[in-house]
């Protein structure tokens, strides 16, 4: 495949290797000054850089393909640059530009301010050369912001008579001669300072400052004896003086010198210099002998034609007009009309076109940093997102790990509290066990050693009181159980014998649920406390019908007796017995409180107040 070596290069190296006269953007600005281009053709070392032509210029494309699927942008800007100077031979400008301007894009990346600048050149040359100057300007000072170090005074200088060129075209001749005074601040090379100077002399001479272009030229051949081995820039220089010297002075006789300076440029076959030659001559002629004017008129299109100088060919039928017959100059005219408006038209259509170039680069670098922008954002919320689920994916396991930890801990200790319970309820009957039934035994034992006279009925009692003990103890252990885990049935079995023959008992709300979260010091005073009123309803209600209602709500918990039986005689005298004593005892124990509705009539009523909270 053809294409660029992926290498770097340096552009200094190139220009050390060529004649910086022909390859430098090295603007000769006179009356025959045409505007070269920059063109590294080669590298540094043993390094090619490869120029596209009619032959390899298919390869292109290929090229731009593979360099941008590699995002290679150093290959890309060569690539770019050296298609744009394909365009340029072809002196298609805005293709040429365009590539250009993408070449400095793809440097911009690679902050490769040499290339960047030289880029920058070219399009500014471009720019000048389709009449843009205004644009011209612009781009070239953009140029010189980057190539500020030493080694590209070449570079700086060439774009200092860009700047001159411009303001010339504007008028604007004590900056064009700055412009030049500067680019000479960054030249070296001999014949490029004489070139510089013989500038100058002609923006005098636009400015009509003839003494000041007559000084400077005469300088010149004075002091610089190195141009009389350059016949191309001795003959500009000579023609310039004799045209100064005859514009100061019209009495003074230059065809001589003229003559002279054209005879050099058409053994050179200096077409530009040729051109100027017989414009000077033209007008020299013009009042004293028109028809060598009109001759050497004919002669300046015929060769402004030939090299291809749109404005070189307007000037010389501007004074064709003014020179020839009516008939003549009237087909003259027409020619001159026609030719200036194509070339307005062209160089209008090209400033456009290279604005239009610019616009659209920088309307895409401005939505590629905007697209840039929305996928950074769009990357940070994903990245927020994921950092978001992972801190509460994180925080949850932390969480489980310390909740299954936590219960883990919990039931080991819920697991020990209840073995050392059991422990503790063993060691007590054990201990009960011992004195109530070892002990009864023991001293029954004793009594059956020491008194023979002991009769059966009263063993068996003693026996019979002894397994009552120990019955008693075992029945206690259950309750206790119950107490703890199953209350409600405890209540619905306890309640069971006193609702049996005429007595019917109601009971309301007594559920697992009510009783889950009570102490089991609260149930176990309750369970005696409603033994205690079950007692007292037999002993003095005479019931045939009792109820039973547990409540619970906001932590106190509301328990209503009521019987149908004899209930209170009279309540002004009304005292509690010994049982409802006890009972009050039991619930002030477990900060409760008793309220007796003496007031009723048809039976006994109680409501059982508890503060759980307490």
């Amino acid at each position: 495949m053809f294409g660029l070596n992926k290498n770097n290069f340096s552009l200094l190296s190139i220009f050390k290797k060529i004649n910086l006269f022909c390859y430098i953007f090295f603007i000769i600005y006179s009356c025959d000054s045409p505007v070269s281009i920059l063109n590294p053709s080669e590298n540094s070392n043993n390094l090619k850089i490869h120029q596209y032509n009619d032959n390899n210029f298919k390869e292109v494309f290929n090229d731009i393909k593979n360099a941008r699927s590699e995002k290679n942008s150093l290959l890309l800007g060569k690539i770019y640059f050296e298609v744009g100077y394909y365009y340029l031979n072809k002196n298609i400008s805005d293709s040429a530009f365009y590539y250009f301007n993408h070449s400095k894009e793809e440097f911009l990346i690679q902050k490769d301010s040499s290339h960047i600048g030289v880029n920058l050149i070219n399009m500014a040359i471009l720019q000048a050369n389709e009449g843009d100057y205004f644009g011209s300007e612009e781009t070239a000072v953009e140029a010189l912001k980057y190539l500020k170090s030493p080694e590209y005074n070449s570079f700086i200088s060439s774009v200092y008579n860009c700047l001159a060129i411009s303001k010339t075209e504007q008028k604007d001749y004590a900056q064009a001669i700055d412009y030049y005074t500067k680019s000479l601040n960054y030249t070296v090379n001999k014949l490029d300072i004489l070139s510089i100077k013989n500038n100058q002399a002609v923006i005098y001479l636009k400015n009509k400052e003839y003494n000041s272009a007559i000084k400077q030229l005469t300088k010149l051949l004075e002091t610089e004896p190195e141009l009389y081995n350059h016949p191309i820039i001795l003959a500009k220089i000579e023609d310039n003086l004799a045209y100064a010297k005859w514009l100061n002075t019209p009495k003074y006789n230059a065809e001589p010198e003229l003559i002279k300076t054209l005879k050099i440029r058409e053994k050179e076959n200096d077409l530009q210099g040729q051109i100027a030659n017989h414009s000077h001559l033209s007008r020299y002629f013009a009042k004293t002998n028109p028809l060598k004017a009109v001759y050497h008129a004919k002669l300046m299109y015929k060769i402004a034609k030939k090299v291809g100088t749109p404005d070189d060919q307007l000037e010389a039928l501007q004074k064709l007009t003014l020179l020839e017959n009516p008939s003549e100059a009237k087909k003259h005219f027409v020619s001159y009309f026609h030719l200036n408006d194509s070339i307005q038209t062209k160089r209008s259509k090209a400033k456009n076109q290279f604005a239009l170039i610019r616009y659209e680069v920088e309307k895409n670098k401005e939505e590629n940093l905007q697209l840039k922008a929305l996928n950074a954002q769009k990357n940070y919320q994903i990245l927020k997102q994921r950092v978001l689920v992972f801190s509460i994916t994180g925080v949850t396991i932390i969480i489980l790990i310390i909740l299954i930890t936590w219960y883990k801990r919990r039931k080991e200790k819920f697991k020990q509290e209840k073995l050392e319970e059991v422990h503790k309820t063993e060691i007590k009957y054990s201990k009960k066990v011992h004195d109530e039934v070892a002990n009864g035994i023991y001293y029954l034992m004793i009594q059956l050693e020491n008194n023979s006279d002991l009769n059966s009925s009263k063993i068996i009692n003693n026996l019979e009181e002894l397994y009552n003990r120990s019955r008693n103890i075992s029945h206690e252990s259950e309750f206790k159980t119950d107490l703890k885990n199953d209350f409600a049935n405890l209540l619905k079995d306890m309640l069971q014998p006193y609702g049996k023959k005429d007595t019917k008992i109601i009971l309301l709300g007594n559920n697992k649920l009510i009783w889950e979260d009570i102490s089991i010091k609260i149930k176990e005073e309750l369970y005696y406390v409603i033994i205690e009123l079950m007692t007292n309803m037999k002993k003095h209600s005479w019931s045939s019908l009792v109820t039973l209602k547990f409540k619970e709500k906001n932590k106190v918990l509301i328990i209503d007796y009521f019987d149908n039986g004899v209930g209170i005689s009279s309540s002004k005298n009304w005292k509690p017995g010994k049982g409802l004593k006890n009972i009050e005892n039991r619930i002030n124990t477990i900060n409760g409180k008793i309220l007796y509705n003496i007031e009723y009539k048809k039976g006994f009523s109680v409501k059982i107040i508890i503060n759980l909270q307490k």
